[in-house]
């Protein structure tokens, strides 16, 4: 009886041993290039409008990997063209993809990414931020058309590099939102003279 009693103690002890704690799982081994993560997932601009593509490659468990090479094609480059650093820039209205490839070591991955190209509109708004920065940085309206900044807390101006619309410069100021109007086509960069590299570009088309 006493033996019988022993294996039955042994056997539990086994047991448990080999049901607790999960051992190493946390073991994944080596990391394995399975997604290639492409942002944004899709693609809106205006004829001339750009937009920049961030590229990513992730591992099997979500982690970004190193060694990324990438590579563009735009699918149609009547509508958007697309560089080899990833900026797309609508050319005329329309539709069409562009193809992002992306390879880790000698496994490549491709992602599909749809793109919409509008005809401007008559008015944008633009975010002089407390982050000194102009958001977005670059509009695109049609002539006669009308941008208005949004001022936040803190204080900034608009300073045309060159040609300015009717109304001029917008002088500092903070919490409130002033408009201009951009009778003739062309490209009005700009600055904030108070936060060096805070620039943006009005296009007129």
């Amino acid at each position: 009886m006493q033996g019988v009693r022993f294996l039955a103690v042994a056997a539990l002890v086994a047991f448990a041993g080999c049901g607790g704690g999960g051992g190493d799982g946390g073991t994944t081994g080596p990391a394995v290039f399975t997604t290639l993560s492409v942002t944004p997932t899709s693609v809106s601009v205006v004829v001339q409008g750009t937009q920049d593509l961030t590229v990513a490659a992730k591992d099997q468990n979500g982690a970004t990997m190193a060694g990324l090479t990438t590579a563009y094609q735009s699918n149609n480059v009547s509508i958007a063209t697309v560089t080899g650093a990833g900026v797309v820039t609508g050319i005329a209205v329309g539709s069409t993809t562009i193809t992002v490839n992306g390879t880790v070591g000698g496994t490549t991955k491709s992602q599909t990414i749809n793109v919409t190209v509008a005809a401007p509109g008559s008015s944008a708004s633009v975010n002089a931020t407390t982050g000194l920065q102009f958001e977005p940085s670059d509009v695109t309206i049609t002539a006669g058309g009308t941008v208005t900044w949004n001022f936040a807390g803190t204080a900034h101006n608009v300073t045309f590099n060159s040609a300015a619309p009717q109304g001029g410069n917008i002088a500092t100021i903070a919490n409130s939102s002033v408009s201009r109007t951009f009778a003739t086509a062309g490209s009005y960069p700009y600055h904030c003279t108070i936060h060096g590299g805070m620039n943006g570009t009005v296009t007129v088309q």
